[in-house]
């Protein structure tokens, strides 16, 4: 393969081909006058930590920069930079205001002024029927999932109410019964039911700051239609734990039963989670399960599913996938902004899959989408993406716009990992199959073999938290909570319950590992849940 980077094709003559026709492609995708769905896109989109507009943009810069910005009737995009840059701070010397960015930045001091200006920003533009999407990276990621959880808890305050912004807030982040009691009062006196249409994020964090922070329903919350995680594989940083999708606990849902009957659930449903629906975003698979049946009571974390004991009513579909790279490869940021390839450019091109896939409505400008390269004739007006897999070993290759490359040989360790079998002894199944892989475009196939920057290694001074007792918790399959604390000493992430749910995992991975025999710092078995997906 070639070491120089895929001609970027011009932007200003853009054309989708057809076997029975060439036609001058739409500017806008989809075009606005196709669209069928009530209401606007409200597009909210929340930086990484210390990120903004520089010389190294993060994903959601990216991600910000394809969407049509100039229509208010149609599309509304809010931009907010990341935790660690003065957002929503007050009026301060020069020193004073440094002093507060650090402290923002260590112990996410200013997390509260985050979340509450994107509720403003929806407090003063919604209207009924708008469609909310949400977008994050890192505790951007955070930010989104946080405000979500505040949609959900209190509701959405009608324009022009500002002072209520700093109540409602604080009623949310209470999470004993007497909080719940004045969210539900609160929520029936003043605000209005919103349901949030898309949150896409990049690599939660798990914990916000050096003091971790928790807040209701950044974990799991059934307001979300869809929800959408790429997460990283390489990241090894103790402060830096993957945040996936939980389940809220028993507990949980009694401190607040009395509140959803009256006020949370107008639909009369129950608990913490929507339940999950797998597949592709396909019509013919979304809400069934393997018999064809509409898929009830079961919902998801971590890229497995389980079966949840009680009918839930709504359903979010979940999934969240792990790609190659550290937390900066994977939401952006690691490279200048003239660098033609990066890991990070495999993510935001999933990203941007799943909000067609999914119906969103979000408006994309054509040309700014063939700059980052994603063809608008895959997207519009159907999705175009490699058929998947059925066994590890099966490669289907329908789409003509795959992009095969020659499989180099291996050592057997590097591409077999051993489970427990059904009988006695153990199984050796491989990870990589024998046919070469082929991915959806010479833009990840290029993006897919860049280097992981691994920041234990690149700024050593991070070695300092690695030494230092962190909280760790991990939610078991019976909802329950376990919690320690212990050093990380740069121990990667775990995966849980591989071999019991289904494990989604990015086919960059699986070529990285044919082209370079890259092994992943988090460990993949072979388990039957192991799910390859484009």
């Amino acid at each position: 393969m070639s070491s120089e980077a895929p001609t970027r094709p011009d932007p200003t003559a853009i054309q989708a081909t057809s076997s029975t026709s060439t036609t001058s492609f739409p500017q806008v995708i989809p075009p606005v006058d196709s669209l069928t769905l009530p209401g606007r896109s409200l597009v909210l989109c929340f930086d990484g930590t210390g990120d903004q507009y520089d010389h190294d943009n993060s994903n959601i810069v990216r991600f910000v920069q394809l969407l049509k910005k100039d229509d208010k009737k149609k599309q509304m995009v809010y931009y907010q930079t990341g935790i660690g840059t003065g957002v929503g701070a007050s009026p301060q010397g020069i020193i004073a205001a440094k002093i507060s960015q650090t402290l923002d930045a260590m112990v996410a001091s200013g997390l509260g002024n985050h979340v509450r200006a994107g509720y403003e920003f929806l407090m003063q533009n919604y209207s009924d029927g708008d469609r909310i999407s949400l977008f994050g990276f890192s505790r951007g990621a955070y930010t989104a999932r946080a405000l979500a959880g505040m949609l959900h808890k209190v509701g959405l305050l009608p324009a022009y109410n500002n002072e209520q912004v700093p109540f409602a807030y604080n009623m949310f982040k209470r999470d004993d019964e007497e909080g719940w009691k004045m969210s539900c009062g609160f929520k029936r006196a003043f605000c209005v039911d919103v349901k949030i249409d898309f949150v896409g994020v990049f690599d939660t964090v798990n914990s916000v700051g050096i003091i971790p922070r928790e807040l209701p329903f950044a974990k799991s919350n059934y307001l979300i239609r869809v929800f959408r995680h790429a997460v990283a594989l390489d990241e090894r940083r103790a402060k830096f734990k993957a945040n996936l999708w939980g389940r809220t606990t028993d507990a949980e849902e009694k401190l607040g039963e009395a509140g959803k009957k009256k006020v949370y659930h107008r639909e009369k449903t129950k608990g913490g989670v929507w339940s999950y629906v797998t597949g592709w975003g396909t019509e013919q698979d979304q809400g069934k399960n393997q018999d064809g049946k509409k898929a009830q009571g079961s919902s998801h974390r971590g890229g497995h599913d389980f079966t949840a004991s009680a009918d839930r009513g709504h359903q979010t579909d979940v999934q969240e996938v792990w790609f190659a790279g550290a937390h900066c490869d994977v939401g952006g940021g690691s490279v200048r902004n003239d660098t033609p390839s990066s890991l990070a450019g495999v993510p935001l091109r999933w990203m941007l899959r799943q909000c067609f896939l999914n119906n969103t409505g979000i408006l994309f400008h054509s040309a700014e989408l063939e700059e980052i390269g994603l063809s608008p004739a895959s997207l519009w007006p159907t999705v175009k993406i490699p058929t998947p897999i059925s066994d590890g070993h099966k490669l289907q290759a329908t789409d003509a716009t795959l992009v095969e490359s020659p499989a180099q040989s291996l050592e057997p360790t590097s591409s077999t990992t051993k489970i427990n079998g059904t009988g006695t002894g153990t199984a050796e199944v491989s990870l990589i199959p024998p046919q070469p892989i082929k991915l959806g475009s010479e833009y990840d196939a290029k993006d897919a073999l860049q280097p992981i920057y691994d920041q234990l290694s690149i700024a050593k001074w991070w070695w300092i938290l690695e030494l230092l007792p962190m909280k760790q918790r991990y939610q078991r399959h019976d909802q329950s909570w376990r919690t320690w604390f212990s050093a990380n000493l740069g121990g990667p992430r775990v995966i849980h319950g591989q071999k019991r749910f289904k494990t989604y995992v990015h086919r960059s991975v699986q070529y990285r590992m044919q082209q370079l025999g890259y092994k992943p710092r988090a460990e993949i078995l072979a388990a039957p849940g192991l799910t390859w997906v484009d």
